[in-house]
């Protein structure tokens, strides 16, 4: 077999460095791009996380609750909305634990302070996170199966 011929995915070596180095390059500017772009407050970067935990818990279980109850459970049943809440949860703590411990719940958060594990001023900007996350959730579940009309001031045309 010749290793040689231009066709081959495996070019000469000098092709092949060209394109190691275009690859290293490339890999540094995204470093690079990466680094800057990185979030360098660690108390914002936990609340992000806490928000986009819960967001992900409330926007899966709320969501198999209006699939099951707008389909009159049709397309779901009680199995349905349990499944929707444990995979919330699952995907929610997968999202947050890294960066913030996943806590949630301002529940979890309040008790973790009460224990001592947990600073007292970081409570409540994870409770705001965490609550900002819910409501946003609930009105994206929201506006997804019922709509805008439901609104009281709006009027469809």
């Amino acid at each position: 077999m010749d290793t040689t011929s231009s066709g081959s995915n495996h070019g000469p070596q000098g092709q092949t460095f060209t394109h190691m180095s275009t690859s290293v390059a490339l890999a540094e500017m995204v470093d690079r791009l990466l680094r800057r772009c990185r979030i360098k407050s660690s108390l914002f970067r936990e609340c992000l996380a806490e928000f986009f935990g819960v967001y992900i818990l409330i926007l899966f279980g709320c969501g198999s609750v209006a699939q099951v109850t707008t389909s009159q459970n049709t397309k779901g049943e009680y199995l349905s909305i349990n499944l929707g809440f444990a995979l919330g949860t699952t995907f929610g703590i997968y999202v947050a634990k890294g960066v913030s411990g996943a806590h949630l719940n301002p529940a979890v958060s309040l008790t973790l302070c009460v224990l001592g594990r947990f600073s007292w001023t970081c409570l409540p900007f994870y409770v705001c996170s965490q609550l900002l996350g819910a409501f946003l959730a609930a009105a994206t579940v929201a506006l997804q199966y019922y709509g805008i009309a439901w609104l009281p001031h709006f009027t469809a045309a």
